[in-house]
């Protein structure tokens, strides 16, 4: 489990004209408690709302349609009519969705809202109160981080040098020239590396973009997590009672992105587990089962366990007996015909 510590700059990228977007905030989303421990500073979060309407205000100011001016000689153009009447529909357009922008941003309804608010939900926010007189100690000696006598930057450092277990690494990421190097921006200051390794025994891992991160982590990640995957649905396999069964789905709804041959996996524990299978019905365990059985393909399935399950699950007993009596009329033809043959 990496713990992973995001900048308050990072979760405002959302919210301003950045190169991080929604979708690498969406891959940390389903790494949280499987591969990643976000710690999130309480100090973090009040200033990520605190800033979110300066940030939105900026963005705003940018996001605009501007049309062409037409200098005479272009009117006496074919394409002048077209294009004109072209542009004047786009601005329609444009500012029929930048009020429906501006109104999602006043309900916190923006697509970035929601995925900041499903990040938060996953994590424990930690109280900084206690921390306050050992940041505004250390600004106030000259230690880094903190500038024009401020010491957010210091709160959150002090938070994590305390929450962090010695021993254990922490992944930094930050925008903030108040962590970075003099003279590599890309390196984090010399100070904290020294002081974190110092204080807590461990390494400190520094970058300034989450996709920074992801790109270099993602590959190990998804590697441990299907591994987490395939021996949740070994345990699934083997389930001796119906608790077990609950805990074992519980953890498996964590995940997502099934492969074919884990769909076939969980469905042979469905299929031939009666732990499983005597509580199809359950709310858990039929949600999960359906969730997963929704996204296949029934005509294109073998004969197989995910095709028994589907047809558990989305075959009335009605249509059941009828493919059942279908199959028996077969088998039963096609015994007459042997029969008849020989």
């Amino acid at each position: 489990m990496k713990n992973l510590f995001m900048d308050t700059n990072i979760w405002l990228s959302l919210y301003t004209l950045s190169d991080d977007n929604l979708a690498q905030f969406g891959k940390l989303e389903e790494m949280l408690g499987k591969s990643v421990n976000l710690i999130v500073p309480q100090q973090v979060r009040d200033e990520l709302f605190r800033n979110r309407e300066g940030k939105l205000k900026e963005a705003l100011d940018l996001f605009q349609f501007k049309a062409p001016l037409y200098p005479v000689f272009t009117q006496g153009y074919e394409e002048y009519a077209t294009i004109s009447q072209s542009i004047k529909e786009a601005s329609k357009q444009f500012n029929a969705w930048k009020s429906k922008i501006q109104t999602d941003i006043k309900t916190y309804s923006l697509p970035a809202d929601h995925t900041i608010e499903k990040l938060l939900k996953k994590v424990t926010i930690l109280p900084c109160n206690s921390y306050v007189d050992n940041a505004y100690f250390r600004y106030r000696i000259g230690n880094p981080p903190g500038k024009d006598n401020k010491y957010g930057d210091a709160i959150n450092w002090e938070c994590l040098l305390s929450s962090i277990p010695d021993g254990e690494d922490l992944f930094f990421i930050s925008s903030d020239q108040d962590y970075r190097s003099a003279l590599e921006s890309n390196d984090m200051n010399p100070f904290l590396v020294e002081e974190w390794s110092t204080k807590k025994q461990s390494s400190i891992h520094f970058y300034t973009r989450l996709v920074h991160f992801l790109n270099e982590h993602i590959k190990e990640i998804e590697i441990q997590s299907e591994n987490e995957k395939n021996q949740l649905i070994s345990q699934l396999l083997q389930s001796y009672n119906f608790s077990q069964t609950h805990y074992l789905i519980s953890l498996l709804c964590n995940y997502s992105n099934w492969t074919k041959v884990q769909i076939e996996a969980l469905c042979s524990a469905f299929i031939t587990n009666s732990q499983v299978y005597w509580i199809r019905e359950d709310p858990d365990v039929a949600s999960f089962f359906t969730d997963i059985l929704s996204k296949v393909d029934y005509p294109t399935l073998e004969d197989g366990y995910t095709k028994q399950a589907w047809e558990v699950y989305f075959l009335t007993p009605k249509e059941i007996t009828r493919e059942d009596a279908k199959a028996d009329e077969a088998d039963a033809l096609e015994e007459y015909y042997r029969q008849s043959s020989s």
